[in-house]
């Protein structure tokens, strides 16, 4: 997996799918020069800043900050509101599994009433 963020995110804009993977390539196989890098099986490309209400947003620690946001972010609300998403999971932040283990255990609360 890869994350483009910050300013390369711009670089690529105009590029279809298969440059990008290109580049991705090309970059991964300078890293590591000593070592053979296979073509991948399959891709994907996804454009999470084309999204009006996404825009490649996740959640982050600060340098320094204890992550405890993300406890708090998952608190419910009287035990009527409840909260998932990356951002509630402090284990698996900014990441699939943290959002759908994060689902997984709202669920299991609200089961519990």
């Amino acid at each position: 997996m890869s994350v483009i963020t910050g300013e390369a995110v711009a670089s690529i804009k105009n590029l279809d799918d298969k440059q990008v993977l290109q580049q991705c390539m090309a970059t991964l196989r300078e890293l590591f020069k000593e070592q053979e890098i296979p073509d991948p099986v399959n891709f994907f490309v996804t454009r999470w800043n084309t999204e009006p209400w996404i825009q490649m947003a996740y959640s982050f620690v600060k340098t320094g900050g204890s992550g405890e946001a993300y406890d708090i972010l998952a608190e419910d609300i009287q035990g009527t509101l409840f909260f998932a998403g990356e951002a509630t999971n402090r284990h698996f932040p900014q990441t699939v599994t943290g959002a759908y283990l994060s689902g997984v255990r709202e669920a299991s609360k609200i089961a519990a009433f």
